[in-house]
Order: C-alpha cells, then sequence, then structure tokens
C-alpha cells in the first residue's frame, strides 16, 4: 500500500512539474538577451520584438554590437537571438559557428532582398545597367566627383562584405575597376554623398540595399554584375534570425515567436524611412506599427503564451487597443 501511495503522489508531482513551463518555470527565467546592430531596419525589427516580448512579461535586454563581435557573442551564449544575419553575406563570419554547432538558424525573416552596387536612375537611363559599364569610356569619367581623374565607387562602414568585394574587384581589376578609388565611410557619410549627387543630378554609384529608405526617397536602380562580385549578384540573400544553440529548448514559448517572425521588405522600408529619414524614435515607431497591425502580430505569436500562460494575442491586443 506504501508503495502503491508513494506511486501515486510521483505521478502527481510530475504532473504538476509537467506544467511548469507555461507558468512558474517560464517565470523562473524570462530573461532574453537580443543582440542588434547600426542597421536601422535590425534596430526597429528587434525593437518591434523586444515590445511584444516584454508585453508577454519576458525582461528583455538589448546590446548593440558590430556584425562580428554580435555573432561571436551569440555562439558563446551571451547574447540569445540575433534578427539580422544576412545570409549568404555574413557566411565567412557564421561558418565555423554553424560547424561547431554554437549557433542554431532558426529561419528567415525576411527575404526577396537586394545587396549590391545602385546608381540613381537617370544614370541607369543614360545607359549603365551593370558593373560591366562603369569603366566604358563614355561613362568612367562622369563618376569622378572629386575631380582628380579618377572615378570613385562609395561604400559604407568597413569590416562588411559590400566593401570586401569592391575592393576585391579593384584589386583584381575586375570590370575595369582597378585604377578607380574606392570612398568608405559610414551609411550616413555615403548616402549623403549619394543625396547630394542626386540633387545636382551629379553620376555616383554606390553600395544600395532593400530595404531602406533609400528606395523609398530616390529612384534607383541596381546594377547587374555577370561576373558576380556579389555571390548570386546581390540578389539571393536573406535576413535570418538565429538563436544560441540550446535556447529553443531552454525557452520553446520565446523560439516558436521568433520562428513565426515574417517582414515584407516595404513593411521594413517603411521603418527605416520613419526612423532615420523621419528622425523618429525607433520605439514609436515599433509601438505604432503594432498597433497598427495585429492581424500579423496574432499570425507571429499563434500558438505563443505570456509568461503567466495567457493567450499572447489577447494580451498583445489589450496592450496596444
Amino acid at each position: 500500500m506504501r508503495r502503491l501511495m508513494n506511486l501515486i503522489l510521483s505521478i502527481l508531482l510530475v504532473c504538476a512539474l509537467g506544467l511548469l513551463p507555461a507558468t512558474a518555470a517560464a517565470a523562473k527565467d524570462a530573461r532574453i538577451k537580443m543582440g542588434t546592430i547600426n542597421w536601422p531596419g535590425v534596430t526597429v525589427k528587434t525593437e518591434i520584438a523586444k515590445q511584444i516580448l516584454e508585453t508577454l512579461g519576458y525582461q528583455v535586454q538589448t546590446m548593440e554590437l558590430q556584425v562580428a563581435p554580435t555573432l561571436k557573442a551569440v555562439s558563446n551564449g551571451q547574447l540569445d537571438v540575433f534578427l539580422g544575419c544576412w545570409l549568404p553575406n555574413q557566411i565567412t563570419y557564421m561558418k565555423g559557428y554553424l560547424e561547431e554547432g554554437t549557433i542554431t538558424k532558426l529561419g528567415q525573416n525576411l527575404d526577396q532582398t537586394i545587396y549590391c552596387h545602385a546608381v540613381p536612375q537617370y544614370v541607369w537611363d543614360a545607359g549603365v545597367h551593370s558593373l560591366a559599364d562603369l569603366d566604358k569610356p563614355e561613362f568612367r569619367d562622369k563618376f569622378d566627383l572629386n575631380g582628380d581623374g579618377k572615378p570613385e565607387l562609395y561604400g559604407i562602414e568597413s569590416g562588411n562584405v559590400g566593401n570586401k568585394n569592391t575592393l576585391e574587384a579593384i584589386d583584381k581589376d575586375i570590370y575595369g575597376l582597378g585604377d578607380w578609388d574606392f570612398v568608405s565611410s559610414s551609411t550616413a557619410g555615403m548616402l549623403s554623398q549619394v543625396k547630394k549627387a542626386a540633387k545636382n543630378k551629379d553620376w555616383i554609384v554606390f553600395q544600395g540595399w532593400k530595404p531602406h529608405w533609400m528606395v523609398i526617397e530616390w529612384d534607383l536602380k541596381f546594377l547587374k554584375d555577370p561576373k558576380e562580385i556579389w555571390e548570386g549578384q546581390g540578389r539571393n540573400t536573406s535576413v535570418w534570425t538565429i538563436i544560441h544553440s540550446g535556447f529553443d529548448e531552454k525557452h520553446p514559448n520565446v523560439t516558436r515567436f521568433l520562428e513565426q517572425i515574417r517582414v515584407l521588405p516595404e513593411w521594413q522600408s517603411q521603418w527605416i524611412y520613419d526612423f532615420t529619414y523621419k528622425n523618429e524614435e525607433p520605439e514609436k515607431v515599433a509601438r505604432r506599427w503594432i498597433g497598427n497591425n495585429m492581424d500579423i502580430v496574432a499570425m507571429w505569436t499563434y500558438g505563443v503564451t505570456s509568461v503567466d500562460g495567457e493567450n499572447a494575442r489577447k494580451v498583445l491586443r489589450e496592450e496596444f487597443k
């Protein structure tokens, strides 16, 4: 009889413990560490995810680093989640971590992206459709904005794949670019130069991407790249949600939310436009978008609960009504 009672008590205890992940166990460790980088689309997307998770009762900490340190931090568990892993652009950084099994690719949160060299529409209309057109005698001198006899290619912060591709093309004289200058500054600095050139109808070639506010503000064209200095001509990229391996076992509820996030380029372009061009705070941009798109948020949070085990969609609708 005593053995039977002990068995019954053991079963009851196991059943009780089985309830913990949705309630007490979830509340025991509701801390989530998210990585972000100084790219406006990733900034706002991370803020949207942060506000949703915080509304559900999670304690979310964000940390902004450069790409390589961010991926390193996810690999060693200093960060749990990163929503801005561009592949194959960042595969050089990612390959080792994927082979080691320290980072898990959770899912694509954004596709239909482009990252390659771009020109204003009026340059395209004049006949520059490809990187192979840049050094043609009738075009190359038009790209000499500095007036020093050497045409320029404009880039962004050091260490990114776009700069690497451009410098490699110059070093190897691909497309005849061996005697071109590469001007690397920052995203803001490069776009300031594009703005000035577009205003004056000057010719400029630079690193462009979509989604971004640049495709809203200016008529741009992305150049063809037949020799593929950009893998897939810069048109087969997608943005992945990545997690520290093992995070999904520790936080299955959050993982389900993260793997259901899907973003369209036009949404992210608008976030970037509002944040960086209209100078709205990312918190404001994120909250407005969540409130105006609860049907989308409902799909992202299908089957997800709050830390206290409540239906996520119900909790979010109450907060953002």
